[in-house]
Parts: C-alpha cells; sequence; structure tokens
C-alpha cells in the first residue's frame, strides 16, 4: 500500500489551520511557508528533478488556498472598520494634515556669515 502524501500534507495543513485559529497565530505563516517552498521547488527543476519539482508545486498551491482561507477567516473575525473612522485598524499611522499659514513678512532671517558677501 501506498501513502497517499499529499492527502496526509493536506490532514496536516487542516490541523495546522485549526491550530492557528485557536492560537491566534499570523495568517501570513502559511503564506511565507509557501513562498519558500516555491524556491525549493525553483530550486530541484533547475537540478532537474522535475518529477520532485512538480510534487513540491502542488504543495505550494495548498498552502497558499491554506494561506487565503486564514486571511479570509481573520478579516471576518475582526471585521471592517465603520465609515466614519472610529476603529483604526492596528498599527495605522493616523494623518498628518500640514497647516497652509503664509510666511510671516515682518520676520526676516538673521544675517548668517553665508549670506553677506564678504569682501
Amino acid at each position: 500500500m501506498t501513502l497517499p502524501y499529499p492527502l496526509l500534507f493536506l490532514a496536516l495543513l487542516v490541523a495546522y489551520m485549526v491550530y492557528s485559529e485557536w492560537a491566534s497565530l499570523d495568517a501570513r505563516y502559511l503564506v511565507g511557508a509557501a513562498l519558500a517552498l516555491l524556491v525549493v521547488a525553483a530550486i530541484a527543476d533547475a537540478v532537474g528533478s522535475t518529477a520532485a519539482a512538480n510534487s513540491l508545486a502542488e504543495y505550494v498551491l495548498f498552502l497558499l488556498a491554506g494561506g487565503v482561507v486564514l486571511l479570509l477567516v481573520d478579516h471576518l473575525r475582526t471585521g471592517r472598520a465603520p465609515a466614519n473612522g472610529d476603529r483604526e485598524s492596528p498599527g495605522a499611522v493616523p494623518p498628518v494634515v500640514p497647516t497652509a499659514q503664509p510666511p510671516d513678512e515682518r520676520q526676516r532671517p538673521t544675517d548668517q556669515a553665508l549670506d553677506r558677501s564678504e569682501q
């Protein structure tokens, strides 16, 4: 009997996804793992192991799909920000609104040594 590795990988992936939601892990971990595995698949293909590269690419697809699902669940769990802007996302930088004030014509900059022509 042969062990169906893609099915085993999917079972482990689903178990990780459940644990990730329970422990509130960052949903981007799966996307990072997919990118790392994609690099390994590219190296395997460059070496000449096309069969291994194809199976690794299949695992990359599973990881990316799992990452998208986790990101979607995270987005739905946190909810959207209200239109009036009462709630800001964590880490958001408040916008800086510059105030346009005309320059004061009465104040002149102090004379500096570089402002005067020296003879």
